[in-house]
């Protein structure tokens, strides 16, 4: 295998040829935001982490997208007596401002990629809007408490040749939740 030169800063022309080229997506940040709703009456709580989507290392001559997955976990407690509740859980865009796709950054340079409800990447984990999903849960909350979890199924197409460099981006979580089903 030929090893690749590092370009000096200064230069402006970088071969790729019988090299390998790879990119460190190194995840996504997750900062968490709970939005409660009118969840008084019984004590009714939520809390919320997650963890981030670690795409390792990509390779743009690859002819596979880059796969990856991390979690968001709530948990719900309740005073006295069990509930039902319903939660509602939504991702923002991200520093993109758009679903189609999300975009990590490096600089200037982006890196197209997006989060989805399922393994077969076929509904993007959003708000609800534009043709994106969210998870929403009927659960009966226990005194002790009730954990919800649900992977987050990540995704990079096959083919995008930009700068090597660490790609992030930071998703909200965003979990809405009220007592009854």
């Amino acid at each position: 295998m030929k090893k690749c030169r590092k370009a000096s800063p200064n230069s402006r022309r970088v071969s790729r040829k019988n090299c390998f080229f790879s990119l460190i997506a190194t995840g996504l940040s997750f900062f968490l935001l709970l939005i409660p709703a009118t969840a008084t009456a019984l004590g009714l709580n939520c809390s919320v982490s997650a963890t981030g989507v670690a795409f390792g290392n990509y390779n743009p001559t690859s002819s596979s997208p880059t796969n990856a997955t991390g979690n968001v976990h709530v948990f719900c407690t309740v005073f006295l007596v069990s509930v039902g509740a319903q939660t509602n859980i939504s991702l923002n865009t991200g520093g993109s401002g758009s679903y189609a796709p999300r975009k990590m950054s490096s600089g200037a340079n982006l890196l197209t990629y997006n989060l989805y409800k399922e393994v077969g990447h076929t509904t993007v984990w959003g708000d609800g809007s534009g043709g994106t999903g969210i998870w929403t849960d009927n659960a009966l909350i226990a005194v002790l408490g009730t954990s919800i979890d649900h992977t987050i199924y990540g995704g990079i197409p096959a083919g995008q040749y930009v700068a090597a460099g660490s790609y992030t981006d930071t998703i909200t979580v965003t979990v809405e939740y009220h007592e009854g089903l």
